[in-house]
C-alpha cells in the first residue's frame, strides 16, 4: 500500500499524479517507504539503542530504573531536481503523442534512478557529495559512531559478516541477517540481482526458503525468502572490494569500477523494517513541478521537478547489512 503522502500525490496536481505513477513503476522501492515530515535544514534525532526494561519486585523492593539507551545522529535535507526540456516545434508538429509527456516521464523516471541510488549508496564512494542524502550503507556505518566511515563485523552489530574477507552466500547468513532485525521481523530484502539469483539457487538445492507470492507490499509478484519480501536493485552491485579482517570499507568505493575475480567481487544485502520510527524518508516539503514556456536562448518548455528529502533510522535493530558474500561462488 502506497504511505499517505504518496497518496496525497496521486489527488493533487494532475501533472504530480502521473508523475509519481511513473516513479513508482520506475522504483518500487520509493513506494514501499515511510515519509516523515521534517522541518528546517537538518534534524538531530535518537537512534534507539536498546529497549528499557521493566523490573519485578518484591514486597518493599527498592526500584532500580532502566530507561533504555540511544544515541542521537543527524540527518540534513537535501534537494534532487531535474528539468526536462521539449522543444515548441515538437510540441506542434507531433500528432500521435504528447512530445513534452514523453520528456516529462524520461525527467522524472531520472529522478526515481537517481533517489533510489542515492538511498543506497549515497555519501559511501568517491563519486559521493555532500550534496547527496546519506545513504542506507552510511547509516548502518554511523550505528558505530558518527564518524565511522566503514562497515565494521567486529564493533557494529548491525554488520553481519558472511566472511571475513569473501565467500560464498549460504542460507544461514541470510538467517543471521534476518535475525539482526528486531522485534518482529524484516519487511523487505534489498540486493543486487546476482544475489537474487543466488538466493534462487540456494533455494532450489535446498528445496525450501524462497517462494514467490503475490505481494501487496510492491503490487506484483515477488520473491520472498521466509516470509519477507526480496527485491532486487539495479542500483546495488557486485564490486565491492574484499573486506579485511570483517571490516568492509565504503568511503572509497567506486560504484563504476569493473568487477575484477578476486580482488573487487563482493556484493552487499540490506534486510530492514520500514516506518515512521524505523527507517523512513525525510520529507521537508512535496516534490513541486514548475513549468515555463519562455527558456531564453531556446525555442523549448522546461518542466522543472525537485524534491527536498532525506533519510533517518530511528532504531538501531531496524536495520541491517551483510558483508563479505561472493554471489558469484
Amino acid at each position: 500500500m502506497l504511505s499517505p503522502t504518496l497518496q496525497n500525490y496521486l489527488d493533487r496536481d494532475t501533472i504530480l499524479s502521473g508523475v509519481f505513477e511513473w516513479i513508482i513503476m520506475a522504483s518500487p522501492l520509493i513506494s514501499t517507504l515511510s515519509y516523515k515530515p521534517m522541518v528546517g535544514n537538518s534534524l538531530k534525532y535518537n537512534v534507539e539503542l536498546t529497549e528499557p526494561t521493566p523490573a519485578w519486585i518484591a514486597r518493599n523492593e527498592t526500584l532500580t530504573e532502566n530507561t533504555g539507551t540511544f544515541e542521537q545522529r543527524t540527518a540534513d535535507a537535501y534537494t534532487i531536481i531535474h528539468t526536462g526540456y521539449t522543444n515548441k516545434s515538437a510540441i506542434k508538429r507531433q500528432g500521435t503523442q504528447s512530445a513534452e509527456a514523453v520528456d516529462i516521464e524520461k525527467a522524472v523516471k531520472a529522478i526515481a534512478y537517481d533517489f533510489e541510488k542515492k538511498l543506497i549508496i549515497g555519501q559511501t564512494s568517491v563519486a559521493s557529495t555532500v550534496s547527496q542524502l546519506k545513504g542506507l550503507l552510511k547509516i548502518i556505518a554511523e550505528f558505530e559512531s558518527e564518524a565511522t566511515v566503514d562497515l565494521d563485523g567486529i564493533n557494529n552489530s548491525q554488520v553481519i559478516v558472511g566472511n571475513a574477507a569473501t565467500g560464498a552466500l549460504t542460507t544461514t547468513m541470510m538467517d543471521e541477517l534476518l535475525d539482526q532485525i528486531k522485534p518482529g521481523k524484516a519487511d523487505l530484502i534489498l540486493l543486487s540481482r546476482l544475489a537474487r539469483r543466488k538466493m534462487n539457487a540456494l533455494k532450489r538445492a535446498a528445496g525450501s526458503g524462497v517462494e514467490d507470492t503475490d505481494s501487496v507490499l510492491f503490487g506484483r509478484k515477488t520473491s520472498h525468502y521466509d516470509g519477507v519480501a526480496v527485491w532486487p536493485s539495479d542500483w546495488l552491485k557486485d564490486n565491492y572490494v574484499e573486506g579485511s579482517s570483517s571490516v568492509q570499507t565504503i568511503a572509497d568505493y567506486d560504484y563504476d569500477a569493473a568487477k575484477v575475480a578476486g580482488t573487487n567481487e563482493n556484493t552487499m544485502i540490506l534486510a530492514m523494517q520500514i516506518g515512521e520510527d524505523m527507517v523512513t524518508a525525510l520529507e521537508v516539503s512535496e516534490m513541486e513541478h514548475e513549468r515555463e514556456t519562455f527558456i531564453e536562448d531556446q525555442h523549448a518548455v522546461a518542466n522543472r521537478f525537485s524534491w527536498e528529502i532525506g533519510l533517518a533510522c530511528f532504531k538501531k535493530f531496524s536495520l541491517a547489512v551483510l558483508t563479505g558474500v561472493n554471489p558469484s561462488d
